[in-house]
């Protein structure tokens, strides 16, 4: 710790230890000054020094925590109420603010953010723990055991022990705010509840309640660790056993008590203490029946989504809603109107069972229904209650309770169990009728609908809703009246259920309606009821407002619906924003502008499990995850749809939560955790999705044993377009062939060549030259490119040696570079000789050609530039065919060529090369004359020549054949223009007239051509340079840059403008210092330089 630190709070601990408090006639309880905050602070802080003196003079606790100043960051457990308290009590200081970091000796805090975790890297950060565990030992515990900002966990540190010596250890990883203290708040309520719960679970009946009545509550606390919390009686299983017994007669409590589940068989077994998640997760599935309604369990997924009620619910809201989507679909939207005509009446009903799970279940057992009935999964505490009676409802029982405290309230409550055919039935039978109305049906839930009956209403009574005509109103209510009984009377009598509705002008009034028409009942509000009905309303029965919503109304004086009309909207928007704002307003009114039918399209597709999640390692967890996946691959495919963003969420037991929850199996307080990853193409293979799952479950790096819940969820939706005979769709995949090794190419015979005359080789006194290659040698390279777009700078494949020779060493290096090795041969093939030159070819090659270079090339260059410029030249043989070859060993050496004629030479055999490898130049060569070019034919292939030939070169003469047809047919070699090329003079005496070329841009600075842009560089440098003038350097750079302008560029315009920029800069810096004379000079230096400038070019000087 530094001395600073020390020393600073040092001076705070001994200004507390000395702070008296008398009575409050010191001046810190004066008035304070206007717009004197700071002094207003300042008496606040010794204000709240007074409070810890007087309370630290008042405590009879033993001063442990004296000479500690202490700092609360954060939100901690106990909180900062409870630390600041014990602190001071014995005998510490405390700060509530604090202005330097060195102030106090220690920061409580639980967890710090990356950025205050540098910040606070050199102080003492310290848990709550280290307060509390103090207190609990008597004395001053070290620091450092309760550090927050430890060294990284695989850093050795040196322990220090009084009996062993010096020693090693790994600090612990660290842990965010979620650790608490066992003292916290949610630990406590866990532990008494678990405490009761053991008190009132075992009866003198249970076989383990003599062994556990000899325990102390608090070690049987510790050694359960609320896992008898949950506890559900011996006949319930969610597997196939007891089932039946579950069906045929409801479950009752009369006379039976309430038995442990979470303890295994073997009731001889306790679970040890400081157990890990693995170990723990381990002993509990040792009992078959827990395993068999766990993870553990094969079949766990398929039983979990086929006796779980939010499953069901979810699953049929979703299936409910595409059929009525396929259902608008079919009928062409015949129903739906396009936009309600401004000022006609609306009638809206919305229709809701009454109890639907108890009402569908209490079919079975009619001697129930006047009798208090729930319907839930077991008669355990820990048991929720899906949907109750109205007659329980008498006795304070809701929707959601746990079942122990609604056993609490009503003791002969009637337990009934889940039948989900049942359910699926009656819902089924339910939309039909609501189907049966006509209109347009929106599906809310499985057990409730709206139906914007509008026009069947006005069709009925022959009205068109607009205005008031004789009577019109009345019939039409009294028409909506009609509909809706009958339509109650109709799903009476097909499901046995009472359905309630609600008749409304809107969504929100039939909504309001519906609730005074339950249970078994209608209520249609009319027009001249809305205000007050609604008025009476609390501002949290609104639809979609809520507690929060409600507690900042409530801020407001805002408690009934009628008072939201007197708040200004202005007002309203500052607090809750426009949005919400603009629906209350509505509300508030009775004006709701939903439109009924509107099912926007389903935004994602997922799978989530969080209850029996129990695993004892992480093979489990990962092939849960892959079977998870398979579940959302048969949703995705249900829905016809694939995704292209997954999100995987993960619930983790939180680190001050037991081991086991009060549910039976459940997740308890957890953690909650999502990570996504994106697709680059849309799928729905469980594969593909499993495997980025798997990856990202193992990103968190979490403990296998603390996981408590999983989900995987897919959006960025597409439709699926099915094909019959594939599950896959449109979804089309690269079906790449198995790798199969490079077989080495076959090594060809070498051709004996008996009557070839080595001719010497001219670079072969050059060390750096490599050896041609002889013609039965392997050709590795030869594989020419095809060029059909045409290239100026295509490179000779094939240059002659005498003339590689005279090149520069490195020009001759790139060309052996990349010259095939098949090229270099060790003959040369004998053109054939050409015949007496005519007249009119003469005249050609001397108006194109120098006769003298003519004249020294070989035979075969000649008769190559004779069939350029007028001859058809011979059909050239297949590359590698016999009759090439026989040709070469009969052909004599060609004539040693001169130097005169090197570059022609080289551009000569370039040509060669490039025509035999299929290079062809786009109108880059010198073009043909129209009346002298001639088609080119390519003959046809020989199949019998062709057979004869290895495998390799049949393939390449094949390859050959087919560039030399591509580029006829291409059309690439196009004939010239028709313009004059001959170089005689135009007729008439008109002459060409030839412009001289612009002269050169000068660019500043690498690419900067732009006067403005040089302006902004110039302001700049002066800028920075202000004070101390110029560089020298810098002025000379400038200084050529103009030159050139004037000399080059012949820009006279530019040049002024920007050295009269340069000098308004230089004059607006009224500061009279050594920069600004530097600057001067340096002005006039230019200035003088460009007047130079110009007077070489002989121009008059520059008004500079």
């Amino acid at each position: 710790m530094n001395n600073a630190l020390e020393k600073n709070s040092s001076a705070v601990r001994k200004r507390i230890e000395g702070h008296v408090f008398d009575d409050e006639e010191g001046e810190e309880y004066e008035g304070s000054e206007f717009n004197g905050f700071g002094d207003y602070f300042r008496r606040k802080k010794i204000k709240l020094q007074n409070l810890d003196a007087d309370m630290r003079a008042a405590s009879d606790k033993p001063p442990i925590f004296k000479g500690v100043v202490a700092h609360v960051n954060g939100y901690t457990q106990p909180p900062l109420q409870v630390l600041h308290r014990d602190i001071v009590q014995h005998g510490g200081g405390f700060l509530q603010y604090l202005d330097s970091k060195t102030m106090a000796t220690h920061i409580i805090t639980a967890t710090l953010t990356p950025k205050k975790a540098v910040e606070f890297s050199r102080y003492r950060i310290v848990k709550p723990t280290w307060v509390v565990d103090s207190i609990k030992a008597g004395k001053l515990l070290p620091w450092s055991d309760y550090r927050v900002l430890g060294e990284s966990p695989s850093q050795k540190v040196l322990k220090f022990d009084s009996d062993r010596g010096l020693t090693q250890s790994s600090p612990t990883a660290r842990r965010g705010y979620k650790e608490q203290t066992e003292n916290s708040f949610y630990t406590s309520q866990i532990k008494a509840e678990a405490q009761r719960n053991v008190g009132t679970q075992f009866t003198e009946k249970s076989p383990l309640s003599s062994r556990w009545q000899n325990d102390k509550p608090g070690d049987l606390l510790q050694r359960t660790e609320g896992a008898l919390a949950s506890a559900s009686n011996e006949k319930y299983s969610t597997g196939n056993e007891g089932d039946e017994e579950l069906k045929d007669e409801p479950m009752e409590f009369e006379d039976q008590s309430l038995p442990v589940s979470t303890i295994p068989a073997d009731s001889s077994k306790i679970p040890p203490e400081n157990m890990t998640s693995e170990e723990h997760n381990a002993w509990l599935l040792s009992d078959p029946k827990i395993r068999k309604s766990s993870t553990a369990n094969p079949d766990f997924l398929k039983q979990f989504y086929s006796e779980s009620r939010l499953h069901h619910l979810s699953t049929w809201k979703a299936s409910l809603k595409s059929s009525m989507q396929r259902l608008a679909a079919e009928k062409g939207l015949s129903n739906r109107k396009v936009k309600s005509r401004s000022g006609s009446r609306r009638y809206i009903m919305h229709v809701d069972f009454d109890s639907f799970f108890c009402t569908v279940s209490l079919k079975r057992h009619p001697e129930y229904l006047d009798k208090p009935s729930v319907v839930a999964h077991s008669t355990g505490a820990g048991s929720e209650i899906a949907s109750c009676n109205y007659v329980a409802r008498k006795y304070g029982v809701k929707n959601g309770m746990w079942m122990k405290r609604a056993l609490e309230l009503c003791p002969d409550l009637k337990v009934l169990p889940y039948d989900f055919p049942a359910y699926e039935e009656v819902s089924r039978q339910f939309y039909d009728a609501i189907l049966g109305v006509g209109g347009i049906v929106q599906s809310v839930s499985v057990d409730e609908a709206l139906v914007d009956a509008t026009d069947v209403v006005l069709a009925a009574a022959e009205s068109h809703g607009i205005g008031v005509e004789e009577g019109s109103i009345w019939r039409e209510q009294q028409k909506v009246d009609e509909i809706a009984l009958a339509l109650r009377n109709k799903v009476k009598e097909n499901t046995e259920c009472a359905v309630s509705v609600g008749i409304g002008a809107n969504i929100l009034q039939a909504k309001v309606a519906l609730r005074k028409a339950k249970p078994n009942g209608q209520f249609q509000l009319r027009p001249e009821q809305v205000m007050e009905v609604i008025g009476d309303l609390k501002v949290e029965e609104l639809p979609g407002v809520a507690y929060s919503i409600g507690g900042k109304l409530e801020d407001l004086g805002v408690k009934l619906v009628k008072d939201l009309r007197d708040i200004p909207k202005d007002r309203l928007v500052t607090i809750l924003g426009p949005k919400t704002s603009d629906k209350l307003h509505d509300y508030a009114r009775g004006i709701d502008r939903t439109e009924v039918g509107e099912q926007p399209p389903r935004k994602s597709v997922s799978a989530e499990v969080n209850w029996g999640i129990r695993f004892i390692n992480q093979t489990e967890a990962e092939e849960f995850v892959y079977n998870l996946c398979k579940e959302l691959e048969k949703r995705l495919v249900n829905e016809q749809v694939k995704g292209k963003h997954l999100t995987v969420k993960i619930m983790r037991r939180a680190l001050d939560a037991p081991l086991d929850p009060t549910k039976h199996l459940g997740h308890g307080k957890c953690d909650s955790f999502n990570k996504s990853a994106a697709f680059g193409v849309a799928t729905h293979n469980y594969e593909i999705i499993g495997k980025e799952a798997v990856s990202i479950l193992r990103s968190f790096r979490f403990s296998p044993g603390d996981l408590r819940g999983i989900g995987v969820q897919m959006t960025k939706l597409e439709p699926i377009k099915l094909n019959p005979l594939a599950v896959e769709g449109s979804q089309r995949k690269i079906a790449f062939a198995p790798f199969v090794e490079p077989v080495p190419p076959k090594q060809q015979p070498r051709i004996e060549l008996t009557d070839v005359v080595e001719e010497r080789n001219v670079l072969s006194n050059n060390p750096t030259t490599p050896q041609k290659f002889r013609v039965g040698q392997d050709d590795k390279k030869a594989t020419a490119h095809i060029n059909v777009s045409g290239t100026q700078f295509v490179l000779p494949s094939s240059p002659d040696p005498a003339v590689l020779a005279e090149l520069p060493s490195d020009i001759r290096t790139k060309l052996m570079a990349q010259r095939p090795k098949a090229a270099a041969t060790e003959f040369q093939i004998e053109a054939p000789k050409s015949r007496p030159q005519s007249p009119v070819l003469a005249d050609l090659l001397s108006s194109q050609v120098d006769l003298e270079v003519f004249n020294a090339l070989p035979d075969d260059m000649k008769a190559e530039v004779l069939a350029l410029y007028g001859r058809k030249p011979t059909e050239p043989l297949p590359r590698g065919s016999p009759d090439r070859l026989e040709a070469a060993r009969t052909r004599k050496p060609a004539t040693p060529t001169k130097p005169s004629g090197s570059r022609n030479t080289l551009g000569q055999t370039s040509r060669r090369q490039d025509a035999q490898d299929g290079v062809i130049q786009t109108n880059f060569r010198k073009p043909v004359p129209i009346e002298e070019a001639q088609p080119e034919q390519i003959e046809e292939l020989d199949p019998e020549f062709l057979a004869e030939l290895p495998e390799d070169v049949r393939r390449e003469v094949i390859a050959d054949h087919r560039r030399r047809l591509l580029a006829l047919q291409s059309g690439l070699e196009m004939p010239a223009p028709r313009n004059n090329q001959s170089g005689n003079p135009l007729p008439g005496g008109q002459r060409m007239i030839q412009f001289p070329m612009l002269p050169p841009v000068i660019s500043f600075s690498g690419s900067i051509t732009s006067t403005s842009e040089i302006k902004d560089m110039v302001d700049a440098w002066h800028a920075q340079t202000r004070k101390a003038g110029p560089h020298k350097r810098d002025v000379d750079v400038l200084e050529r840059y103009l030159v050139k302008v004037i000399k080059e560029e012949m820009d006279l315009t530019k040049a002024v403008a920007l050295i009269k920029w340069l000098g308004v800069v230089v004059d607006q810096d009224d500061v009279d210092s050594r920069g600004r004379r530097a600057w001067k000079l340096a002005v006039g230096g230019i200035k003088a330089a460009m007047q130079a400038a110009v007077e070489e070019r002989g121009l008059a000087p520059l008004q500079i």
